[in-house]
């Protein structure tokens, strides 16, 4: 059984990693050349590595859900099954997608960002 501070660790050494391997994820889909598929593919990859769930149902740790997804293909703990990992992520890749339309609609490329009471209005 794992302790507290085996946790922490453990969870610090998955972020430093994330970290590390975030660079080389940004550098593989650059290929892409629309920016919109490259942003939802981004957007996906976020959610998928940074999604945490319960390891086990009966047992309080966080675990990323991919990997709990993973294991939950090979040996259910529950009768949900891999269900119980997958579905926490597509509902953070949905939050995140929608957050992402949100701010492209708002701060949209080209736009000037003066807020509606400093703009001058053409007199005529």
């Amino acid at each position: 059984m794992y302790s507290i501070e085996n946790y922490i660790w453990g969870l610090v050494a998955y972020l430093l990693g994330f970290l590390m391997m975030l660079p080389l994820g940004w550098k593989l889909t650059g290929f892409i050349p629309w920016s919109w598929p490259r942003r939802v593919l981004r957007t996906f990859l976020f959610a998928l590595f940074l999604t945490p769930v319960k390891a086990y149902p009966d047992v309080g740790f966080l675990a990323p859900a991919w990997v709990v997804a993973a294991f939950e293909l090979f040996q259910p703990s529950s009768e949900l099954g891999a269900l119980r990992a997958l579905v926490p992520i597509l509902v953070v890749f949905v939050v995140l997608l929608a957050a992402l339309v949100a701010w492209h609609l708002r701060w949209r490329p080209g736009r000037q960002n003066i807020p509606s009471t400093q703009r001058s209005e053409p007199e005529f």
